[in-house]
């Protein structure tokens, strides 16, 4: 009795062994092991649209940046592989599904992971030890997030509100000015933290 593709990805994913976290690899292999470049072809040709010539299909080339006029775009499903000969582009599952969805060379695993979810399959999951390390080092995030609020919020206070709480004549006035900036400072701190985080 032969194994379906889906049963055979599911098989060959559970034999591996553990690993502390989801390498760019796995993803990348399990996506070319997953889904053949005949199907993402024909999925982005559309329904029909690919010829059967031989050993290989052809069809318009679906790739963005290429107005195909005749069929140039060519799959080779024995090889796993497509090239189009208008475009001068080729390659595996992965680099049509780079192509064909805009990401660049640094992203390959990006692409890798959207063709897996595209045709329905898991990622690889992240191991127990994977979810332990973060366990583990959580406290130490927190903290490093926390001293990078505080010194933010130090930041804001003395280049903003100090100047503000200073000239204030009232020495009551001046001391709860003072608490009051001080407050202030807390959300706009972690706003500004992670608007910094997200630029990095």
């Amino acid at each position: 009795m032969s194994l379906t593709q889906k049963e055979a990805y599911h098989e060959v994913r559970s034999s591996r062994p553990e690993r502390r976290g989801v390498s760019r690899r796995l993803v990348i292999d399990e996506a070319k092991a997953a889904v053949p470049v005949i199907d993402l072809a024909d999925l982005l040709c559309g329904p029909g649209q690919m010829r059967r010539m031989g050993e290989r299909w052809v069809a318009r080339c679906p790739l963005p940046e290429h107005e195909d006029r005749s069929p140039s775009f060519t799959v080779y499903p024995e090889s796993n592989s497509f090239f189009c000969f208008g475009c001068l582009r080729g390659g595996d599952v992965i680099e049509l599904a780079r192509y064909a969805w805009g990401y660049d060379k640094a992203e390959v695993a990006m692409a890798a992971a959207n063709l897996l979810h595209e045709f329905d399959y898991d990622p690889p999951p992240r191991p127990p030890s994977w979810y332990a390390k973060q366990e583990r080092q959580g406290p130490v995030r927190d903290s490093i997030e926390s001293a990078k609020v505080l010194a933010a919020r130090r930041r804001l206070y003395r280049r903003f509100f100090e100047p503000l709480v200073l000239a204030t004549a009232d020495q009551d006035d001046r001391e709860h000015d003072a608490r009051v900036f001080w407050d202030a400072t807390a959300e706009l701190a972690e706003h500004l933290v992670e608007c910094m985080m997200e630029r990095a």
